[in-house]
């Protein structure tokens, strides 16, 4: 008799009845039926044996099925683990093969092991892969995007340059087409002169020819006498004409010349216009491995106090002008690394490498103010030019994804768990979904109209900066205050604002040209960094992941600081 699940009762079996099992008791290793499945959990030697439904039994793994409680060498059950050789033992190979080894006992290690981490690692782990899948598969057909874009951009320069060629040679045979034509002229009218002076010699020699035969035929021989003497010296003279015509070139040959430029030679001797080759850069993705996680977990960290902070240059560098020279109010850091600075002035993103080198730019709407990253190659842009709103740009693709409407000019951003967090003036702090359109919310209502406000959020808190108070508020994410810190003698006309991953908060303190570190609980403060260059800092952002605060200015010079 077949049976649908394809599995029988162990015990029945032996008692040769052929039943179904709808349970299976893996330290059994055998399958119940209902009614020894009663007895099985009723004895008192099989009451506390884990059994689960054969259709659950299904669908584990083979591979994790076969692992067996009993020992295949020795028929022994499985009592300790060897940590060493990463084996399960039974009391005989313990014995045999691991007398010095360090044994664990089975029942401890194994009644944690569903609610173990390591699970939780694994499955994330697997998460993250399929999101690197999806990444890198997204990152590939952008690559081969761009290398069409490329071909095709490179097919048309090709075109336009064989155009120009074309167009400069047409140009310059055409003016030694003139050049040719004027000499040729200038020969020509050369020989036409002596022609025509030559045909007027001609006729003097007919003249006298004419005057020689008349006189030799009728003059008397007096006058015959004296005037073969004047025939003569007619003669002499028309003789030194045709010498003269010798002497000075008039009967030279003329030959027009033409020499080619050698570089003509050059571009006939190309071979070719030019050379394609294929070239490799960095990444631009950046790939989650659970192996830096673990890491993370595993390495234990000690919290930062006020005290402790004392930032180190790692890099400081400019950004490059614009045409209207420059206007830096914000910046944050991708996860890619790659810096972006809000140039207010000329209407641009500016994108540096983590080195700090330049690496393109991007237009959007007038005036932006600041920015912040709301995924991987995705940015949110504040603005303060009608109409008030927030773009949201893919900086990769150099597209608006979004667009927030706004009532007001708004200031600060920041991203908080998918949601923005800004400040926008006349409303105080909103938040609001980045991509999805959704509703505007108030977290907190300003009573004062406030200029220059930016926001932070970690942790569930929200901070802000209040550049006419002077002062740094602490939120929770529903908007009651926590508390508020106020020192004119080191915080005055404050801009940028920050927070660290010990809930460290650093804001740009301008009339005093620092960076100002003022504790978690809001009770403490004191100057971290005092340089001249600091002096109209609007930009300032802290990077988690790396423990690095970057400082700009709004001239455009930028720090990077280890903390």
């Amino acid at each position: 008799m077949a049976s649908a699940s394809g599995t029988f009762c162990g015990v029945c079996e032996t008692q040769h009845v052929v039943r179904e099992a709808t349970f299976w008791c893996s330290e059994c290793d055998e399958g119940l039926c209902s009614s020894c499945e009663k007895h099985h959990r009723a004895s008192k030697a099989s009451r506390n044996h884990e059994v689960i439904s054969v259709n659950n039994y299904q669908k584990i793994p083979n591979t994790i099925a076969n692992i067996n409680q009993y020992c295949s060498d020795h028929e022994k059950k499985y009592q300790l683990y060897c940590s060493k050789h990463e084996k399960l033992c039974c009391p005989l190979c313990i014995t045999r093969n691991h007398k010095t080894c360090d044994l664990m006992a089975i029942d401890d290690i194994v009644k944690t092991s569903k609610t173990s981490a390591l699970f939780d690692i694994m499955e994330q782990s697997l998460k993250d892969m399929k999101s690197n899948m999806k990444k890198i598969v997204e990152d590939r057909k952008q690559n081969l995007e761009k290398i069409q874009q490329q071909r095709q951009r490179f097919q048309t320069d090709i075109k336009e340059i064989r155009e120009k060629i074309n167009k400069h040679l047409d140009k310059l045979e055409k003016k030694i087409q003139q050049d040719i034509q004027v000499a040729t002229q200038k020969v020509q009218s050369q020989i036409e002169k002596l022609h025509s002076k030559i045909s007027d010699n001609g006729k003097s020699l007919d003249e006298l020819s004419k005057n020689i035969f008349a006189t030799k035929s009728f003059a008397t021989d007096l006058q015959t006498f004296f005037g073969g003497k004047m025939f003569e010296a007619e003669i002499q003279k028309e003789e030194k004409f045709m010498q003269s015509l010798i002497e000075d070139g008039s009967l030279q040959q003329i030959n027009l010349q033409c020499k080619l430029d050698d570089k003509m030679s050059d571009i006939l001797s190309m071979t070719k216009i030019g050379d394609i080759s294929i070239i490799t850069n960095s990444p631009t993705i950046t790939l989650t491995i659970d192996r830096d996680k673990q890491a993370q977990h595993m390495v234990p960290t000690i919290s930062k106090t006020m005290n402790d902070i004392n930032p180190t240059l790692l890099k400081k560098f400019e950004i490059p002008k614009g045409e209207i020279g420059i206007g830096i109010t914000g910046c944050t850091i991708m996860p890619s690394r790659k810096i972006v600075f809000v140039d207010r002035s000329n209407d641009r993103l500016v994108i540096h490498n983590e080195n700090g080198l330049f690496d393109y730019e991007i237009s959007v709407s007038r005036l932006p103010f600041d920015v912040a990253c709301v995924e991987e190659n995705v940015v949110a842009v504040t603005h303060n030019a009608e109409p008030y709103h927030i773009e949201i740009i893919d900086i990769r693709n150099k597209k608006i994804l979004n667009k927030i409407k706004t009532n007001n000019q708004c200031y600060g951003i920041t991203n908080n768990k998918g949601r923005l967090i800004y400040y926008e003036k006349r409303r105080g702090i909103q938040t609001a979904e980045a991509i999805n359109e959704s509703t505007v919310t108030t977290l907190v209502k300003f009573d004062d109209v406030f200029n220059y406000c930016y926001v932070t959020a970690s942790n569930n808190k929200i901070y802000n900066s209040n550049y006419d108070s002077g002062t740094v508020t602490c939120y929770t994410i529903t908007g009651q205050k926590v508390w508020e810190y106020k020192n004119e003698s080191i915080l005055k006309r404050i801009r940028g604002v920050t927070v660290d991953n010990d809930s460290n908060v650093y804001v740009a303190s301008r009339n005093y040209n620092s960076v100002v570190g003022v504790s978690p609980d809001g009770k403490n403060a004191r100057e971290l960094l005092k340089e001249n260059w600091i002096d109209w800092s609007y930009g300032i952002h802290f990077d988690q992941g790396r423990n690095i605060l970057l400082i700009t200015n709004l001239d455009g010079i930028a720090s990077l600081y280890n903390i």
